[in-house]
């Protein structure tokens, strides 16, 4: 048994930030409500075409509020949640320790410690440079320069893909 390898971040805002990025990026991208939002849109942008068919004002006014939501509205209110959250947990401007082995992860932290074992962890996902933890409904959040070395990356990316939770 190697030594375990140690993570360590502090839950700040601007880790909380770059979390917000990349996983709402990740969900939308892996999300069936995409196909439906496609199919959204193309309706309303035929909406916006037959308001200027018609002269339709209410209707071009309506299906540009709609439009105006989908691609900014959604974002900023789910951005503004996510910060909300951030406020209001426990673990805000806390350090985070997490060690990692063969058994599982060890998670240390002013506010209590958590075991879970690798069967226990429903995936390990990098997205972009930083990597998500999967237990659901939970998840940790492994900003990139929580590692001690890219050794000790690498490491914990071998030792999830070893028990078979690292997502391809």
């Amino acid at each position: 048994m190697s030594d375990p390898i140690r993570i360590t971040y502090d839950w700040s805002r601007e880790n909380v930030e770059k979390l917000f990025a990349s996983s709402y990026k990740y969900l939308f991208n892996h999300s069936g409500k995409r196909y439906v939002g496609w199919l959204f849109i193309a309706l309303l942008q035929f909406g916006v075409v037959a308001a200027l068919k018609q002269g339709s004002v209410g209707l071009l006014m309506f299906s540009t509020i709609v439009l105006i939501y989908w691609y900014y509205g959604k974002r900023l209110i789910a951005h503004r949640r996510a910060m909300a959250s951030w406020q209001a947990s426990p673990f805000r401007d806390k350090t985070i320790t997490i060690l990692a082995d063969e058994d599982g992860l060890e998670i240390h932290s002013d506010v209590g410690d958590v075991q879970w074992s690798w069967d226990e962890i429903d995936e390990v996902m990098g997205i972009g440079e930083d990597i998500l933890v999967y237990h659901a409904p939970d998840f940790h959040y492994i900003p990139e320069g929580a590692f001690g070395s890219i050794e000790d990356k690498s490491r914990f990316k071998s030792l999830a893909k070893a028990q078979g939770k690292l997502a391809a």
